[in-house]
């Protein structure tokens, strides 16, 4: 029996039920687990201060050195104040992390099967995120500065949830989980500009969808505004820039891979059937903001977990490949695809030189005994 045939059965087998999504969600985090699973071992408490410093006083700015990922936290409100109301320790803080990355696949699947109508082609397309940085994130990462998970979590349900006032609010959060999320809902734009087939740029401009992205943008600039007129919060810069790409321009390749991995091929597809079909405008649009997100992933030395908010184009992709490809070749795609997310190790890019491998479930256990 081919591989794929085995494959199909047990994705049938478990999407046959009323609870599919939920059940497709938890199996898929158990796998990004089994693969890439956390160094609990590794915690050290000391990097988990600042956090709490925050959520203590959360329009205080920070006393550590300039540079450093504690004197970014600044403008990253959000879980401070989940924390403050709830009082989350640690493990708290974890467990509700752990929560977010099982969410994190349910809305993967959620939409990606609201999109295509197929559980298999929305299974396998969950798989794929599975093998990922993108799937990992919300449970590898332990430091205590770091929610990437729960910015990308938001994004992801201003693209599930339609209704402007909802998609405002959604992008409108995750800015204040982490500046990378301001950049990576350009995708949420570009996701509702290409579900427009019809109309004209401006109409696709400020259709009620896009009008709520910006209508967050300006929010948010202007609370942070306010912030800083009323409380003198300040945020460093250090450490970003041009300098900092050049340093590490070794590395580039490979981060620029970490983002998506096997996924880069459903994605530059899209690319190139929008070349094809002479939609030159939304291609620049397209291939810009992919440019725009990666470029300034890479100008920061955590650049897998920079380059991670690239994750949302994958939708925008399957909308144009929808238009211009047959359901059987999304599918060889989509196949491709998680064939090089499974055998591309867990790694994690960052810096002038290092290469980071999250051990899977089994090393970790020869670890802890």
């Amino acid at each position: 029996m081919p591989i794929s045939t085995r494959v199909y059965k047990a994705i049938d087998s478990l999407t046959a039920g009323k609870y599919w999504l939920l059940t497709s969600a938890i199996v898929l985090s158990a796998l990004a687990l089994f693969f890439a699973f956390p160094s609990y071992s590794d915690i050290v408490s000391k990097d988990w201060d600042a956090l709490f410093a925050k959520a203590a006083a959360p329009f205080a700015n920070s006393t550590y050195g300039a540079g450093t990922h504690e004197a970014k936290i600044t403008f990253r409100l959000l879980v401070p104040l989940i924390l403050h109301f709830t009082h989350f320790g640690i493990a708290g803080t974890l467990v509700f992390l752990g929560i977010i990355g099982v969410l994190n696949f349910y809305m993967v699947v959620r939409l990606a099967f609201d999109m295509l109508q197929d559980k298999r082609q929305a299974f396998i397309l969950g798989l794929c995120s599975a093998f990922i940085y993108f799937g990992k994130c919300s449970f590898i990462e332990l430091r205590g500065t770091m929610f990437d998970g729960i910015a990308i979590f938001l994004l992801l349900c201003a693209l599930n949830f339609r209704k402007p006032l909802l998609i405002a609010l959604f992008v409108f959060l995750a800015a204040w989980c982490d500046e990378r999320a301001l950049v990576g809902s350009t995708l949420v734009w570009l996701y509702y500009m290409l579900r427009q087939p019809q109309g004209n740029i401006i109409q696709k401009s400020f259709s009620a969808h896009t009008i709520s992205v910006y209508v967050a943008w300006v929010a948010y600039a202007a609370v942070r505004y306010l912030l800083v007129r009323t409380y003198g919060l300040t945020t460093s810069l250090e450490g970003v820039g041009l300098s900092v790409l050049l340093n590490q321009i070794n590395n580039v390749p490979m981060g620029i891979w970490s983002a998506l991995e096997g996924l880069w091929i459903p994605v530059l597809y899209a690319g190139m059937m929008l070349y094809r079909n002479k939609r030159y405008f939304e291609m620049l649009k397209y291939a810009g903001i992919c440019c725009i997100i990666l470029l300034a992933g890479l100008m920061v030395v955590d650049i897998t977990r920079s380059v991670v908010y690239l994750f949302p184009v994958v939708f925008a992709a399957i909308i144009v490949l929808q238009r211009y490809v047959s359901k059987e070749k999304l599918n060889q795609l989509l196949w491709f695809a998680l064939i090089l997310c499974f055998v591309y190790p867990a790694y994690y890019t960052g810096g002038k030189s290092s290469i980071w491998w999250t051990y899977p479930l089994p090393l970790q256990m020869l670890r802890f005994i």
